[in-house]
């Protein structure tokens, strides 16, 4: 039997606001897609956050998409 940690997916989102940033990284939490969020930061027009994901990233863009359209995007 094998230990092996399962393969997590890195992942960039970015928002305009950052209380648009917030209420993605709550929805991503509350649907237990992130393993782990990195620090905010602001990129001049916009802020981002790194995040380890559980899915896919493909899965990660069709679930930030999905629920707040292009007020947000994963790269």
């Amino acid at each position: 039997m094998s230990l092996k940690k399962p393969y997590k997916k890195s992942a960039t989102i970015i928002a305009a606001y950052e209380t648009d940033l917030g209420l993605v990284l709550n929805w991503l939490r509350l649907n237990k897609a992130v393993t782990s969020i990195g620090e905010k930061r602001d990129l001049g027009n916009g802020y981002a956050v790194k995040v380890k994901s559980k899915i896919s990233k493909k899965a990660l863009n069709n679930l930030v998409k999905d629920r707040f359209g292009v007020f947000a995007k994963v790269v």
